[in-house]
């Protein structure tokens, strides 16, 4: 059997090995936040997932190498605009509706209320974001 004459060739590149190591840390995080949960340990549950956490922040913000290029930003961008357009759509077609269904005498559940209430507050917080944006550029 032969060698590979180049031992660099099958190794992932140093961008991909950073980014599995962070989303790695983060995972590891939430399966051991969830274990924790399961197993009754919260305290142990919660420092776990933070411990995961900030490996994730430490891999992401120490690593000497840029994890995502121009093209991640791109899909990056193209994502959450369209996250957001359909999150508007079912706002904008849900909330509205809401007083008629309780006129009706429909109470919606209180889970459903909160996510509109939740939906309604992410958009408050992206236009106080867009619009530092905007005035910083």
């Amino acid at each position: 059997m032969t060698g590979n004459a180049n031992p660099t060739t099958n190794q992932p590149s140093r961008r991909r090995r950073y980014r599995i190591a962070m989303y790695g840390a983060l995972a590891v995080g939430i399966v051991s936040y969830i274990a924790g949960l399961r197993l009754e340990l919260p305290l142990v549950a919660l420092g776990v997932y933070w411990a995961g956490f900030l490996g994730f922040v430490a891999v992401w913000k120490g690593s000497s190498v840029t994890l995502y290029d121009e093209r991640h930003e791109r899909m990056e961008a193209k994502t959450a605009t369209t996250t957001v357009g359909i999150i508007a759509i079912v706002l904008i077609a849900v909330a509205p509706a809401t007083p008629a269904l309780q006129a009706a005498g429909y109470a919606l559940p209180p889970l459903a209320m909160g996510a509109l209430y939740g939906y309604a507050g992410m958009f408050g917080v992206y236009g106080l974001v867009y619009t530092a944006v905007v005035l910083r550029s």
